[in-house]
């Protein structure tokens, strides 16, 4: 009976603890599905469709169109020639016209060339002059009156390329402008692609505005438009429209560019915000 017992109470051990997983797991599954959702159609929600006209107006249907002024000119100047900065007349933020020197590059050697080879020419004349006479006399062949002359013409030549490199030395302003930055200062070296000054014209500046395929037909070559600079917002500023885009820019606008005549003390600086309200224009 002892043996009977030992093998029995194990059994039902097992079977209480199987017994116990069995209802666990149970008792999980139903407490999962209860998370569960589950679609009901009843339980779906009408929707009424909005009525579009009641819809607020966006800005985007106002035709308001902004932009950025920009310099009308600007070129970095750089020597065509190389030397040293003798001189420079400008500084940042100095007004300059067309035709004024700004930078004077050192052209102490090519003057002393420029001697020499007016020397060279001197003699080459007197050498011209009386190989000519010997040749009338029949003192000399004709080869060394044309050796002498193709020499003369050769110093020549020489002369006008010195001459053309002192003229180069002088580095003068290409427009009436604004020097934006200094980029080099005296006793610096200047050379062909080395830029020495910055300088912008905003006597005029342009204007640029990004304009969607559907509101090109408000803007012509050559039409008026009043705009308005953020800076200056109670003054209408003039522009004419000087260039549409052929082709759209990444956000699948056109550039429309105008040309705006500045204030007579500059205020309009390169870099500010405008605008063009078209929003009152029939179409």
């Amino acid at each position: 009976m002892k043996k009977i017992l030992s093998y029995l109470v194990p059994a039902v051990i097992l079977i209480g603890i199987f017994g116990g997983i069995a209802l666990k797991l149970k008792k999980n599954k139903a407490t999962a599905e209860d998370r569960v959702f589950h679609y009901d159609p009843a339980e779906e929600p009408v929707l009424t469709r909005k009525d579009s006209s009641s819809t607020p107006q966006t800005e985007t249907g106002q035709r308001l169109f902004t932009g950025t002024f920009e310099p009308y000119r600007e070129t970095k100047i750089s020597a065509e020639t190389q030397g040293r900065i003798n001189r420079i007349t400008v500084d940042a933020g100095s007004i300059v016209t067309k035709g004024q020197t700004i930078v004077q590059l050192d052209d102490a050697l090519l003057k002393l060339q420029l001697q020499s080879v007016d020397v060279q020419i001197e003699g080459l004349t007197a050498d011209v002059n009386r190989n000519a006479n010997l040749l009338k006399a029949d003192a000399v062949q004709a080869v060394q009156l044309e050796k002498s002359e193709l020499g003369l013409k050769s110093a020549q030549v020489q002369r006008a390329t010195i001459l053309e490199q002192i003229h180069k030395s002088t580095i003068k302003a290409p427009f009436n402008g604004i020097v934006y930055a200094k980029l080099n200062e005296v006793g610096g070296f200047a050379a062909p692609g080395v830029p020495l000054l910055h300088i912008i014209d905003i006597d005029q500046l342009k204007f640029t505005i990004n304009v969607p395929e559907n509101d090109l037909k408000y803007f012509k070559i050559g039409q008026t438009h009043d705009l308005v600079a953020d800076a200056f917002p109670d003054k209408k500023i003039k522009g004419t429209v000087t260039m549409i885009s052929s082709k759209a820019n990444v956000g699948s606008s056109f550039p429309v560019q105008f040309t705006v005549k500045n204030f007579s003390n500059h205020g309009l600086r390169a870099g500010m915000f405008g605008k063009i309200d078209l929003s009152n224009t029939n179409d």
